[in-house]
């Protein structure tokens, strides 16, 4: 049989299958928490949880730990504070059980017994006389005190001072200056240079437009056009702000009003205010205002604002606690960022963080800080009977031979995003965060979708690598880390919705360093 052409194969072939899936890139939330903006319509670099990580400019980065500075005191201190020396012999001071107490080198001394103060709350400021430094202290029920290294502890009567009912104490223009609580007058010095001597009352009633009492005085620097001068701001518990310029309250000619503005309530227990840069941040219930923007017209309660993204929760929170005592605001230089300390709720510590170069914001939790202190550009503070060094070391609540402690967990949710698409449905499946860190950290991941808030449960397992310490470990015996690395690993993750968002749990080393997440992405059709 002879044997034919075979005819050609017609049957088309089958074209491989269509890629439905695409990889999207989830941007770290440098630009901090949000929680002003519409949930739908949120920049990428925004996140709606940050706790425990701090925006930086490349990245969130785990915060540092904490660890106990002293020995047990006894009792539970009430206030931290310190004192720099001319010659450098500097201290820290903590008072408790109506005691203040030398705690510089960790070891607990008595240095001023029955000082009378029976709630050990107490506001402190430095004052350079020329001939020493004096640490200046009052207290409500123990009066005025004073402390040198020279002269050590004295309780101070100038006269016509009140011996009791003292809230605060500064200087301006070489003078000293009083607040009383439940008061309207002020109290200043005759003399400058001095740190005792006749006082006279000046009474600011008439600037109290909203009643209440003078709970706060502040020397603000600024160029008013004729040259950099200092002028006293007087703030009001009920939010009432007055300028003066001059140098001697004693005469009208040495002492003038430029003005009284509005700042809000602010807290009546602690320190409500801080120097940032060439102004003055001031808490409030109309959140953290620049004097400087609200003497010139341009602070309003608006998106522009330094606190405008977590308004919403810091403003009901300074309303409900502001005569609680545990407020606190202060800059920590070590780690470039302002801290709005708030008293504990119901056994639960929280404080806001801000960065100071970019004005993002995070939370910090875990860290029980009552009354705090900077000292030598460090942040101590006291909780239970001791004082810890803060935002310092690998874990938290290491003890004071630097044994035990937790893993620092940080916790993040990015802002919901369409990814391009916010009419079609999306399946989420894998995701793969990337970070730059000296240790590997350990990641718990889910993705969020529909506007879901669900946390991670539980904590992602993480065991710290040894590290030797200098002058201490065995040589050639421990394992000596140190540079950076990069780390990345996919993660399961599934969901079901047009917006989808990051929620994840890490624990590391101080210094890790989220950088971004991608996350596999299946989009479906409209719906």
């Amino acid at each position: 049989m002879p044997l034919q052409e075979l005819a050609p194969f017609k049957t088309p072939r089958r074209a491989a299958a269509t890629q439905t899936s695409s990889l999207v890139n989830v941007p770290a939330p440098v630009g901090g928490l949000n929680l002003r903006d519409p949930i739908s319509a949120m920049s990428p670099i925004d996140a709606v949880v940050l706790d425990n990580m701090v925006p930086r400019q490349t990245g969130v980065e785990i915060r540092y730990g904490y660890q106990v500075f002293t020995e047990e005191i006894g009792y539970e201190p009430k206030s931290v504070f310190a004192y720099s020396a001319l010659n450098g012999e500097d201290k820290l001071f903590a008072a408790a059980n109506g005691n203040i107490y030398d705690i510089t080198d960790g070891t607990v001394t008595v240095s001023q017994s029955a000082t009378g103060s029976t709630d050990d709350i107490w506001s402190t400021t430095m004052f350079s006389t020329g001939a020493d430094n004096f640490l200046l202290a009052v207290s409500a029920s123990g009066g005025y005190w004073t402390y040198s290294n020279a002269t050590g502890w004295i309780k101070r009567t100038p006269s016509s001072l009140p011996t009791t009912g003292l809230n605060s104490v500064m200087v301006w223009k070489q003078r000293v200056f009083f607040t009383v609580k439940n008061s309207a007058n002020i109290y200043y010095m005759h003399n400058v240079n001095v740190v005792t001597g006749a006082t006279s009352a000046f009474n600011m009633g008439s600037q109290l437009r909203n009643g209440g009492y003078i709970c706060g005085l502040i020397s603000w620097t600024l160029d008013a056009g004729v040259g950099i001068d200092d002028h006293l701001v007087v703030v009001g518990s009920q939010g009432d702000l007055s300028v003066w310029t001059g140098t001697d309250p004693a005469s009208a000619t040495t002492f003038a009003i430029k003005g009284t503005w509005y700042v809000g309530p602010v807290p009546t227990i602690g320190r409500f205010f801080t120097a940032f840069g060439g102004d003055v941040m001031i808490l409030s219930e109309m959140g953290l205002v620049p004097v400087s923007k609200l003497v010139n017209g341009q602070f309003v309660e608006s998106n522009n604002g330094v606190s405008s993204k977590i308004q919403s929760v810091l403003t009901p929170l300074v309303r409900q606690l502001r005569n609680v005592e545990g407020w606190d605001i202060f800059i920590v230089p070590s780690q470039d960022i302002l801290v709005i300390k708030l008293p504990p709720q119901n056994g639960v510590y929280q404080q806001f963080a801000m960065n100071i170069t970019t004005g993002a914001w995070c939370t910090f939790s875990n860290m029980p800080m009552f009354a705090t202190a900077i000292w030598d550009g460090e942040l101590y503070f006291c909780t239970g009977e001791v004082v810890c060094h803060g935002l310092y070391g690998k874990r938290d609540g290491v003890a004071l031979d630097g044994t035990g402690g937790d893993p620092i967990e940080g916790d993040v949710q990015t802002s919901f995003q369409s990814f391009d698409s916010p009419g079609q449905i999306k399946r989420f499946g894998l995701a793969r965060p990337v970070f730059v860190a000296p240790e590997a950290p350990s990641v718990k991941l889910r993705v969020n979708t529909q506007y879901q808030f669900t946390g991670v449960e539980g904590s992602p397992a993480f065991s710290q690598d040894a590290l030797a310490f200098w002058d201490s470990a065995v040589w050639n015996a421990a394992l000596w880390v140190g540079g950076t690395d990069t780390y990345e690993s996919w993660v399961g993750a599934t969901g079901l919705g047009y917006y989808g968002s990051i929620r994840m749990k890490v624990r590391g080393v101080p210094q890790t360093l989220f950088m971004s997440s991608h996350l596999m992405v299946n989009v479906g059709g409209m719906m």
